[in-house]
């Protein structure tokens, strides 16, 4: 097989020349083996609105643009590979928050924490590192032994390879798979699975960066395919960069990936480098922003040439706050659309969303700029998810007064919102709590005003007491299937669907949360199949998994 290696700077032509060159070979047959395009999942879309952009290409039905995680996919489904269950990133979090529980006593240094909330998100982030890069729960448990001395590190990476241990026994015992193993699994298939999967071309794009388990699933994939090009942003022309350059990232990927593939038999490579022509380059009608990439490592003063404005294409510009700042955009924008842009054609870029996305959004629609945020919004707090935790609570807690006005408060089960806050005044001043809401309310004959509590009372309670018995009653530790029908039957008996479905018709938000917590209790059913556990403990795993949902 061909193997290409193109080599060039910001501009150059990189993306250009792959999109023309898979146009070409959906012109010339329609139909053949697949042709495959792997970029970042963050740019698979706009890489289809690019190639779609030329009228001359209708569709296509031969290419498939993919991340690696759906190339992984792919190739299962291609190989007919046995697909084991897999849990899904709040499953994980859930097991972990289970296995520090059972394995708090053998912890060293995460003894203490391993409670705290948020805890089990930030191990789960940090385990799949360990996966992505190959790592064992053996190696870490060696490199632990090795470390001497009165430094934490040591007991650190003990409780990092334990909980990693335990982690991967968990998944074997309930015959789970793990979704960063996912590439592994694409890769071994490849590697055993003779030729059923041929690719006529490959093109890869847009990495800065790839890990181990990516570079081995590429390697596997690589000798499947007639062709492969691979593009780098590296300047041919420049020396090695240092440790401490920002291409020094690239340039190792870059080197990674041609000595694994140096090593794939029959692999025939070559290297074609894209130089920093003027004219040839994405930034030809603007000079400023091609001197600004030619020396973005060493800079050097620009200095402007004549008939050339600086303005026109680059402006810096300090603002006095973050307001500030989304009002200069939100002018620069409409001032492009009088001038005959489009805003589908504007992109405000950041480094993060922390401070800026809810100014933002206030600013855009006062300017009234149609404007969609690249970010995922937390629903830990969405009715729902906190009808749930609620719930759980109840039956964990004993109708603790909180718990009960937090779950009547989310609207999910009933409208009546000013008898809700009468009620809670009157159980504040008459001390009603815990099993005081599983009997008629203490009122005397007089306090006939009250009598309309009592109906209400009966109205909200009875769904409440079915699910909480259903969790302590005769079987005081549910397992995840067991605890999963009761959420399930308390959603029916609060008609929790069709106030959904309601509500997502002016917000398909709504919608979209439902069913991401359908996911959430098949992860509970799925990684605790047969584990019971008490109510309390469940809390704590449940609110675990909602936590880190978007």
């Amino acid at each position: 097989m061909q193997t290409r290696f193109l080599i060039g700077p910001a501009g150059s032509g990189k993306t250009f020349r792959c999109l023309a060159e898979i146009r070409a070979a959906l012109k010339k047959s329609s139909q053949g083996a697949p042709l495959i395009l792997l970029a970042p999942k963050q740019a698979t879309f706009q890489l289809e609105r690019q190639l779609l952009s030329d009228s001359s290409l209708g569709g296509y039905a031969r290419l498939h643009i993919l991340s690696f995680e759906r190339l992984a996919n792919f190739i299962l489904a291609g190989l007919n590979a046995h697909r084991t269950e897999a849990l899904s990133e709040e499953g994980r979090v859930m097991v972990l928050r289970a296995l520090l529980s059972q394995n708090r006593e053998r912890l060293k240094i995460f003894r203490a924490s391993a409670g705290m909330p948020g805890f089990s998100q930030q191990l789960s982030l940090l385990l799949r590192e360990l996966q992505r890069h190959k790592f064992t729960a053996a190696a870490l448990f060696k490199v632990s032994e090795k470390i001497s001395g009165k430094t934490h590190l040591s007991a650190k990476l003990h409780d990092l390879a334990l909980l990693f241990e335990s982690y991967l026994q968990w998944l074997a015992k309930h015959e789970l798979q793990d979704a960063n193993h996912l590439l592994d699994r694409a890769g071994n298939a490849l590697r055993t699975g003779g030729k059923i999967i041929q690719i006529d071309s490959l093109w890869l794009d847009g990495f800065a960066q790839m890990t181990p388990q990516e570079l081995d699933l590429l390697a596997a994939l690589v000798p499947r395919c007639q062709n492969a090009t691979l593009a780098f942003c590296l300047d041919p022309s420049a020396p090695k960069p240092s440790a401490l350059s920002i291409w020094s990232l690239v340039q190792k990927t870059f080197q990674d990936c041609f000595g694994r593939l140096e090593k794939v038999p029959d692999c025939q490579i070559q290297i074609e480098n894209l130089s920093r022509d003027f004219l040839e380059t994405r930034f030809r009608n603007s000079p400023p922003l091609h001197h600004l990439e030619k020396f973005w490592s060493v800079p050097k003063a620009w200095v402007e040439e004549e008939n050339t404005s600086l303005s026109n294409a680059l402006r810096l510009s300090v603002c006095a706050s973050v307001e500030h700042e989304a009002i200069l955009a939100a002018h620069e924008i409409l001032k492009f659309v009088r001038e005959g842009g489009r805003f589908r054609q504007a992109a405000v870029l950041l480094r993060q969303f922390d401070g800026y996305h809810d100014v933002l959004r206030r600013v855009f629609t006062r300017y009234e700029i149609p404007f969609f945020l690249d970010r995922r919004e937390g629903i830990a707090h969405h009715p729902l998810a906190e009808l749930t935790k609620s719930a759980l609570r109840l039956a964990a807690f004993g109708w603790e007064h909180d718990d009960l006005f937090c779950a009547l408060k989310t609207g999910l089960v009933t409208p009546q919102e000013q008898v809700i806050d009468f009620l809670e005044n009157e159980a504040l001043a008459r001390g009603w709590k815990n099993q005081a809401w599983l009997k008629p309310l203490p009122l005397s004959p007089e306090q006939t005003a009250l009598r309309g509590l009592e109906e209400f009372r009966q109205e909200i309670v009875p769904p409440f007491q079915k699910f909480c018995d259903a969790v302590t009653g005769k079987n005081s530790s549910p397992t995840g299937p067991q605890l999963a029908a009761a959420i399930r039957l308390l959603w029916f008996d609060l008609k929790v669907g069709e106030k959904i479905e309601n509500w997502a018709k002016e917000n398909p938000l709504h919608a979209t949360v439902f069913e991401q917590m359908q996911s959430w209790l098949e992860n509970i059913e799925l990684a605790f199949a047969t584990d019971a556990w008490r109510a309390a403990e469940w809390v704590a795993i449940c609110e675990s998994g909602l936590s880190g949902m978007s």
